[in-house]
């Protein structure tokens, strides 16, 4: 019995650092992207991500439904390249795209997603550039 309550706080403590370690590398909603940056907003009900064609479809890891995450040392060239921003839907892992726009590098940028996961009810804020 012993045994058994160690793994479950261990489990648990293992559980707090994760999550803290994960914390600290989501970004606060008001930074802003610098040069070779890109920041993603979840705001809408649903997680969110955006991946890079022209990289042979890399995609940032997925940023959960409230949260901004910034994703660094995405390069330093001056040419705009597409990105498609997809959301994720909160009742399975299936996704959808939400739309496409261009990112320039040496800029950085942010997208910020809104709304619901309902046909037509999501929508994304993408860079300026």
């Amino acid at each position: 019995m012993k045994s058994a309550k160690r793994v479950a706080a261990s489990s648990a403590a293992i559980a707090t650092v994760a999550t803290a370690a994960f914390l600290a590398t989501a970004a606060p909603a008001s930074a802003a992207a610098g040069p070779g940056q890109l920041q993603v907003c979840s705001y809408g009900n649903y997680a969110s991500y955006v991946t890079f064609p022209w990289r042979g479809g890399w995609g940032t890891p997925i940023v959960q439904s409230g949260t901004c995450r910034t994703f660094v040392n995405l390069g330093t060239w001056s040419t705009p390249e597409p990105i498609n921003v997809r959301g994720v839907y909160n009742t399975s892992s299936n996704t959808f795209l939400i739309g496409s726009g261009y990112f320039r590098p040496s800029k950085g940028g942010s997208v910020k997603t809104y709304g619901t996961t309902a046909t037509g009810s999501h929508w994304a804020v993408m860079p300026t550039i």
